[in-house]
């Protein structure tokens, strides 16, 4: 699992100290529990502007994120603050986990009133080995409910073989193609293969966590290892490749703004 984390705060060189603190602290996870080191964590941006996340967490359509968060993010009092920030955030990333960090604790009940639902307050006059700890145990916390919406809110392929229902979680689906036999496609996950009747244009339309790149093959973003754009090829972690159409060309371009982890050939 990847988590993107988020910093912003008008004093860049505070940013950029919280960064590093950041990273110590996920340092100290890594290294203190097995179950994070199956886990990436990366700071994707170090912001200074409530415009910056904005346009950053729109455009690369950020999802699932970790976002540390100053609540004055200006001295002009009609300015967009910290609290303006998380509100928008929640509204486009739904599972957002919203630490402020502040020097003022009195902003705490405004946050509340608006019901932003932020897991933590951490206070810039801590010293610094106690300001390690607070990060690493909300990071921690951050990670446990990330993980808990996703289980909650988890997309499932569900198909039938014969007079059997079967299930299938997203994380694992590579992709679906026509199959040679008529009428029936042919499904690639991380753990094998599957038949079973159906269509491209059916999985498509009742699956939206899938991209249709061909009359005859739908694909999972999330596991899509590389793309070549001279042979048109896309290829999943297994080695599989499949053939996008030059009519598709625009949405499996459109991916790797939403997708930055996918490498281009």
């Amino acid at each position: 699992m990847k988590y993107s984390i988020i910093i912003c705060d008008d004093n860049k060189l505070l940013a950029t100290d919280l960064s590093d603190k950041i990273q110590i602290a996920l340092q100290n996870m890594l290294d203190n529990n097995a179950i994070y080191r199956k886990s990436e964590f990366n700071i994707d941006l170090i912001a200074s502007t409530f415009e910056q996340v904005v346009s950053y967490v729109v455009a690369k359509d950020i999802q699932n994120a970790i976002y540390f968060l100053d609540i004055e993010l200006s001295q002009n009092s009609e300015a967009k603050n910290g609290v303006d920030l998380a509100e928008f955030i929640k509204k486009q990333d739904p599972n957002a986990q919203i630490i402020f960090v502040t020097a003022y604790d009195k902003y705490a009940p405004l946050t509340y009133r608006r019901r932003i639902g932020a897991i933590d307050y951490i206070n810039k006059s801590l010293d610094r080995q106690n300001m390690l700890k607070r990060i690493e145990e909300t990071i921690t916390h951050a990670v446990t409910s990330i993980n808990h919406l996703l289980k909650v809110n988890r997309k499932e392929l569900i198909y039938q073989i014969g007079k059997r229902v079967k299930k299938v979680e997203n994380s694992m689906i590579y992709y679906l193609e026509n199959s040679p036999m008529q009428h029936k496609v042919n499904l690639v996950t991380s753990s094998g293969s599957a038949e079973f009747r159906s269509n491209i244009s059916k999985i498509s339309d009742e699956n939206d966590f899938l991209v249709k790149i061909s009359q005859s093959c739908v694909v999972n973003p999330n596991n899509i290892d590389s793309i070549d754009f001279s042979k048109k090829t896309i290829t999943f972690p297994n080695g599989d490749e499949v053939i996008f159409a030059r009519s598709c060309r625009k949405n499996v371009k459109d991916l790797l703004s939403k997708y930055p982890e996918i490498n281009v050939k």
